[in-house]
């Protein structure tokens, strides 16, 4: 047995491969958000993976069952960024603070925007993603209910944020936090209130 404080070169080696796997897992994950940026989700492939992550081709499926758990994986880790990028509504913050604040973060991520939002539309035929999507409706929703209770405007209201950026994506434009704040008071139904 050993003493308080004193490590075994077996735990500390456990440890160390422990600490080594969950590098790679989240290299992996990483790459795979990059590789879905620049190519889509038709470029993801063992290969493709291991090759923007720097490890070889078998470390995918070492960490991984499936391609698709490695895309829900990606998913949600790209979510939870995206949520955490998300800043917090200040007190008695405006449509026009949010409006500027998301757009903001659009034209910092683009194309991990993109590529969330590409695998956002995959969980409609990959339902191992669909937890993840609930990432990030669960915090249009929450955001929305500083403004209204109605759970229909709720809905809209991130109906609207996200067919306002997925437009801009498939289109090419540039958001602007005027019109998306616009969007936003129509689904609250104010279009009639200043802002």
């Amino acid at each position: 047995m050993t003493a308080p404080g004193d490590e075994s070169v077996e735990s500390v080696e456990t440890d160390g491969r422990r600490r080594r796997g969950l590098r790679r897992r989240a290299a992996l994950i990483e790459a795979v958000l990059a590789v879905v940026a620049r190519d889509g989700v038709a470029g993801v492939s063992h290969g493709s993976v291991a090759a923007e992550a720097g490890l070889p081709r078998s470390a995918v499926s070492h960490h991984f069952d499936s391609l698709d758990d490695l895309l829900a994986a990606a998913l949600r880790s790209g979510t939870e960024q995206l949520v955490a990028a998300v800043p917090l509504v200040p007190v008695g913050s405006d449509l026009t603070w949010f409006a500027t604040e998301l757009v903001g973060l659009f034209g910092s991520n683009r194309g991990r925007v993109a590529a969330g939002y590409e695998l956002y539309a995959l969980a409609s035929r990959r339902p191992a993603l669909r937890d993840a999507v609930g990432l990030w409706t669960g915090l249009l929703a929450d955001l929305a209910h500083h403004h209204t209770d109605d759970p229909d405007r709720v809905r809209g209201f991130a109906v609207a944020v996200d067919g306002y950026f997925l437009q801009a994506l498939a289109t090419g434009t540039t958001p602007r936090a005027d019109q998306l704040e616009t969007l936003l008071r129509a689904a609250l139904g104010w279009l009639d209130t200043p802002p």
